[in-house]
């Protein structure tokens, strides 16, 4: 939960907002409260939602590196600008390929984290306001903007807007409308207080941020303004018993790992050594050789006119496993309903995903890079090898 919040202003010329709550009651300031000046404590910034657009893409790319770049190219059409020069932020996979993003100038993103970080807080979040806009609300009156809700997609306009685009823009029609001002401009009654006021303003979407569930708002702060999160030892002295205890979990954490990893390398070899066995079999003309010897079952495949083998697979796999350092294969299997071979693999980093999927597409597969999740200091991917179509 954050214990500060910050409201940028929608206009240069004027000072944000800073809220806190003291006791209960909430403090507001138009400078760094001086109690947070040394970081501590969560911080929340809020950026106004005329400088951010919200936006329905279809996205099928399936690895990390490419889904990004497919989601700019996707709403290129839809922007002014040039897509070198905005930021994207991502919401959470759905079911379908259809995902919500986010779409900011990146000079205002930088502009944001440098006033953050010039008041000390280069890890706060940062979150647009009509990221806020409570469910079923059609139309909410903010201190500068009008926050929408239309087709489903919400965004905001600004409070000084003239009256015929508001009413042009806004949902049609509008039923749930709060403030007393924007539904005067709509012509219906109102259903509750907008926020008029800076600090009630400020108020509304932090109670908006704390109520919501964890991956529900889209936070700004992805990519290449990701948070860099750092850890912090300047409390170890008074904490020493509990450092003891966690020094020790440590030890027999790293001696598990030791002893796991050690069983993960005795089964690669069992596995390399299984498959060599393997291929010599099936193409003993190779003498071993794995490249040789998936040419020659490649070619049979294609005259065949067959499925992929899982020995083609396996072998193509350790194949493109050997220049990554350190990946290990926690298990293989054959998937017989779809003819794909299934492999756990362990590496340093997701970058070795990308390179092994390229490694093995070089070879003529196809290649699908199904979860991936971090598993102590590595990363533990799933790969879905196949014949190419």
């Amino acid at each position: 939960m954050a214990e500060l919040f910050v409201l940028f202003p929608a206009r240069e010329s004027e000072a944000p907002l800073f809220g806190w709550r003291d006791r209960g009651t909430w403090e507001f300031a138009d400078t760094m409260p001086p109690a947070f000046e040394a970081g501590s404590g969560a911080t929340v910034a809020f950026v106004p939602g005329t400088a951010v657009t919200r936006h329905r893409v279809e996205i099928v790319a399936r690895k990390p590196s490419e889904v990004r770049q497919t989601a700019l190219f996707a709403i290129e059409d839809d922007v002014a600008e040039p897509v070198e020069a905005l930021h994207i932020a991502l919401g959470r996979p759905e079911a379908t390929p259809s995902r919500d993003v986010l779409i900011c100038s990146a000079a205002d993103m930088a502009g944001w984290i440098a006033s953050l970080s010039a008041w000390g807080l280069q890890d706060a979040d940062i979150v647009t306001t009509h990221s806020l806009l409570a469910p079923g609300v059609d139309a909410f009156e903010g201190a500068d903007e009008f926050l929408f809700r239309a087709n489903g997609r919400a965004f905001a306009l600004d409070r000084d807007a003239p009256q015929d685009l508001v009413r042009t823009l806004a949902p049609a029609p509008a039923t749930d409308v709060h403030g007393d001002r924007l539904a005067e401009l709509l012509g219906v009654p109102p259903s509750g207080p907008g926020a008029p006021t800076r600090e009630a303003w400020l108020i509304t979407l932090a109670e908006a941020f704390e109520a919501a569930e964890a991956g529900q708002v889209i936070s700004l702060r992805q990519g290449a303004y990701a948070i860099r999160r750092q850890m912090n030892f300047s409390a170890v002295g008074r904490w020493r018993a509990i450092g003891a205890l966690a020094a020790a979990a440590c030890v027999l954490w790293l001696a598990d790992v030791w002893m796991e990893t050690a069983a993960y390398k005795s089964q690669t070899t069992e596995l390399r050594n299984e498959t060599l066995k393997i291929v010599n079999d099936a193409v003993p003309s190779a003498n071993g050789n794995v490249s040789a010897a998936l040419n020659t079952l490649r070619q049979q495949q294609q005259v065949a006119g067959v499925m992929l083998r899982p020995t083609i697979a396996s072998a193509a796999l350790y194949e493109a496993l050997e220049p990554t350092t350190d990946a290990e294969i926690r298990s293989v299997r054959f998937d017989a309903s779809t003819g794909n071979l299934v492999a756990l693999v362990l590496f340093e980093n997701f970058a070795d995903a990308d390179a092994i999927g390229d490694r093995l597409e070089a070879n003529g597969l196809a290649v699908e890079l199904g979860e991936a999740r971090q598993s102590g200091g590595r990363v533990l991917g799933e790969f879905r090898i196949g014949a190419a179509s």
